[in-house]
């Protein structure tokens, strides 16, 4: 049976329908080719050098492909539970669609590897290498991603409410709309990572460094973000009600359109930070430094600012009903009349003097 394999990749003829459960392709060499509906159920390929070949809905449960180089290959529709891939080098392959609950990829290296809508369920990636990899819309329950090192890696739609990161070391990493719900996070770097629309609710970022974070649109209710690290972030849109804040390093960082109601800053870093239109009722900013930040439209009733120092703070048209200033310092800047006649403007409403309306 193997023989025939060989004997069909080797005039490019496709091949399918194959048992060859069990066999022994270790450190053999596949060039492109087409393999389908073939069971290779408990096969070794270990030290094997595979190039441009398709796997399509064959049965590799319980393959060894220990230390393999798997190059330009794509695995569709496949079934790969419970099997082995430690130390295998993989660039450029993807895996669409296909099973691979219980598979071992640890100190594997992933250059520009794709997993799209399968299962990756209790799989296990320590200490991987990851760079260029994609892996969306895929069940990632229990996955172990202890040690690992993700590099411009992409990360969609998953939940990670199980997954092991103790370790894990990020670089430009997506995250995007992953639900990371009450997670201790605190043992992550995410510099410039996108958390885009992620759920965040209840976990615990403290301390961590979060510097050009993207979170956009994401839940973040109830995190504790005390002290974290996050000049240049993004937080445009967020919900962050009842987020705490407090002691946090966040210069130049976004806060525009937040939703941030009863939000703790106390004793913040705020500088040139934007809070436009954040709507952040009773919010604490007690003892935060908010030198140059811009509350343009923001929703501010009863907030505290007792003791924050201002220099310029700009609270132009911003509602401050109920709003605690006692003992602040530094300069704020109020509404500009003529600022906000500009801002309401419409020439399909109001038409200046002369003009016909």
């Amino acid at each position: 049976m193997v023989e025939d394999l060989l004997d069909h990749l080797a005039h490019s003829w496709p091949y399918q329908d194959g048992n060859l459960a069990g066999c022994d392709l270790a450190g053999v060499s596949l060039g492109e080719g087409a393999v389908m509906t073939t069971s290779f159920r408990g096969a070794s390929f270990a030290g094997a050098r595979l190039k441009g070949l398709s796997f399509v809905q064959c049965d590799l449960t319980g393959c060894r492909f220990d230390d393999a180089v798997i190059e330009e290959c794509s695995f569709i529709s496949c079934a790969a539970g419970e099997s082995s891939w430690r130390g295998a080098r993989l660039p450029l392959t993807s895996f669409i669609e296909c099973t691979m609950a219980g598979a071992n990829l640890s100190y594997g290296t992933l250059d520009r590897t794709t997993w799209m809508r399968g299962s990756l369920m209790g799989a296990i990636l320590a200490q991987g290498a990851f760079s260029g990899v994609g892996i969306l819309e895929c069940t990632l329950d229990n996955i172990d991603l202890t040690g690992a090192s993700l590099t411009n890696t992409a990360i969609v739609k998953a939940d990670l409410r199980s997954a092991a990161l103790t370790g894990l070391r990020c670089e430009m990493l997506l995250l995007t709309e992953c639900d990371l719900t009450g997670r201790d996070l605190r043992s992550l770097s995410l510099p410039r990572c996108n958390l885009m629309k992620a759920k965040l609710d209840r976990a615990d970022l403290s301390g961590i460094d979060l510097s050009g974070a993207m979170l956009v649109e994401a839940s973040l209710t109830g995190a504790n973000l005390r002290d974290v690290r996050a000049p240049m972030a993004i937080f445009a849109k967020a919900d962050l009600g009842g987020a705490d804040f407090t002691g946090a390093n966040l210069p130049g960082a976004v806060f525009q359109e937040a939703r941030a109601p009863g939000c703790r800053f106390d004793g913040a870093l705020l500088d040139r930070t934007t809070f436009a239109g954040v709507q952040a009722q009773a919010a604490s900013f007690r003892e935060a430094g908010l030198a140059y930040a811009r509350f343009a439209h923001a929703l501010l009733d009863h907030a505290d600012f007792s003791r924050a120092r201002f220099l310029r703070t700009d609270f132009h048209c911003a509602r401050t009903d109920g709003a605690l200033f006692h003992g602040c310092s530094g300069e704020m800047l109020e509404t500009v009349p003529e600022r906000a006649v500009g801002e309401l403007y419409d020439p399909g409403v109001v038409a200046p003097p002369g003009e016909r309306v």
